[in-house]
Parts: C-alpha cells; sequence; structure tokens
C-alpha cells in the first residue's frame, strides 16, 4: 500500500510541518541568544583592546564592523548616560561610554527572547562592574562603579542574520563611585524614580 485515503490522512505532514515550524523557532531563539552574548562579552573584550596590557594608546576596539555585527542600520540605543540613533556612529557613541574604564565585566541573566517571524522581543538582567583607571589589579581589592539593571529591545532578522533594532537599558541600583563627569542620569533610564525629587 502506498498511500492512505482514511481518517487521519495527512496527519503525518502536518506533524512534519509544525516539527519543522518549532526547529525554526529554537534556531531563532539560539540565534538570538547567541547576539545577546556576543553583545556582552564585546563590550569586554572591545575594552580590553583599547587598553592593552602594555599601556601604549591603541585605536579604539568599538569599530564599524562589530557594530554592524550586533546592529541594524536604524537602531535606537537608549541608556542612562545617553541615547543614539542609527548604525552610524554607534561604534563611537558605545566606545565613548566603555573607554571610560580600565577594565570591565558584564554578566547577563537567562535572557527572554519571544521571535515572532522577522522580528524578536528581548530581554535579559544586567550586573555590570567597572574598574577606575589606577585601580589595584587582584588580588587586591578593585576601586570600581556597579550597576544593576535589565536591558530591552526588539531584534529584527536581516540578511546578515539576527540583529538589535533597539537596546533600552534601564538601571535599578548601582554601588562604588561614577567616573568623573556623571552626575545624573536620563530618566528613562531608571527603573524607579525617586518620589522626592
Amino acid at each position: 500500500m502506498t498511500g492512505s485515503t482514511g481518517p487521519g490522512a495527512g496527519s503525518t505532514g502536518s506533524g512534519i510541518g509544525e516539527l519543522a515550524a518549532e526547529v525554526a523557532r529554537l534556531s531563532d531563539i539560539a540565534a538570538l541568544n547567541r547576539l545577546i552574548d556576543r553583545y556582552l562579552a564585546g563590550l569586554d573584550e572591545r575594552l580590553a583592546r583599547s587598553f592593552p596590557e602594555d599601556g601604549r594608546p591603541a585605536a579604539s576596539g568599538f569599530d564599524a564592523e562589530w557594530a554592524a555585527s550586533l546592529f541594524t542600520e536604524d537602531v535606537e540605543l537608549v541608556f542612562p548616560v545617553g541615547s543614539h540613533r542609527g548604525l552610524a556612529g554607534a561604534d563611537g557613541f558605545l566606545g565613548e561610554i566603555m573607554e571610560r574604564w580600565s577594565r570591565t565585566h558584564h554578566h547577563g541573566s537567562l535572557a527572554t527572547v519571544e521571535p515572532e517571524g522577522d522580528l524578536a522581543s528581548v530581554g535579559w538582567s544586567l550586573i555590570a562592574s567597572h574598574v577606575h583607571f589606577g585601580s589595584p589589579v587582584p588580588p587586591r581589592p578593585s576601586e570600581y562603579f556597579q550597576i544593576g539593571g535589565r536591558f530591552t529591545g526588539t531584534a529584527r532578522r536581516t540578511s546578515d542574520g539576527w540583529r538589535f533594532a533597539r537596546l533600552r537599558l534601564r538601571i535599578a541600583w548601582s554601588a562604588g563611585s561614577p567616573p568623573g563627569g556623571v552626575s545624573e542620569v536620563d530618566a528613562r533610564g531608571l527603573d524607579v524614580l525617586d518620589a522626592r525629587r
């Protein structure tokens, strides 16, 4: 018997279609999680390239190629210390923020990733530690500024894979001394606004 025309015919085909759709969804989730991991790891790794151990001046590790591997052409970045729109200049915007520090360590939680077609919502919690220039090296205690907060945003599927279309960082708490010149943050970057202000 080579075919079936009785009850349930076609159920195998629909099952295969459902399985293929689930595999595609899981593949998108994995790709989006890799995008998040590359972004967070890249912040620390690119900063290390900006300030190599030999102490000689270096070109910024935050370059246009790196930014293009993460962001769409119309990306919007909303951070406590400033905002930026568009891929052009995104590398300089992030470099200016990050190069206030000698070294950093960004630790992200398990992400919430919801793909729907060619768009996805993403979100994850963050603890970011920022070490001041001149701080002692381990195992001596570091002089640092630390924040805890949450990234939320959207990603879009492009011909080169998933890219962030919007990222917003909201902070819930901080500890230590902020860098020189940073005395306040954009209210959009706070999870809780002090009612006494």
